[in-house]
């Protein structure tokens, strides 16, 4: 059975089951975090504890810039996300991606805040205003 992901405007069903993945921001940090092994296990895992969850990936991996729009590839989808939604879908539940209203905010991370108000982060600031300004 091939599986694809269909993104379009959501319409409740009568007597369908949903489960939401609901994406609430997304945090850019300056130090390294480890990317997430295998993101279909971390989903899993917030569904069973009914719990909110965080996902890490590279920047350098997921993250492309064109025409001043970013690209941003929320869920690799590794073989284990496949087989979970599968597995979901036999219990009768339909998997949904779910956004804000509003959008999805993107912000810094706390490591990031901390980084910009140091001397180095301070340095590096002024230098992308001079860059700016002279371009």
């Amino acid at each position: 059975m091939d599986q694809r992901i269909e993104l379009k405007p959501f319409i409740a069903k009568d007597g369908q089951k949903y489960k939401i993945i609901e994406i609430t921001d997304i945090a850019f940090h300056t130090s390294l975090k480890r990317p997430t092994p295998s993101h279909g296990k971390k989903l899993e895992k917030a569904f069973g504890d009914m719990q909110p969850g965080r996902i890490y990936s590279s920047v350098e991996e997921n993250v492309t810039m064109k025409n001043d729009t970013f690209d941003i590839n929320l869920l690799m989808m590794d073989e284990y996300f496949m087989r979970m939604v599968q597995e979901e879908e036999a219990k009768g539940f339909k998997i949904l991606l779910g956004f804000p209203k509003t959008g999805v905010p993107i912000v810094s991370g706390s490591d990031t805040e901390e980084f910009l108000k140091s001397k180095n982060g301070k340095r590096i600031s002024r230098g992308l205003a001079k860059e700016k300004r002279t371009s």
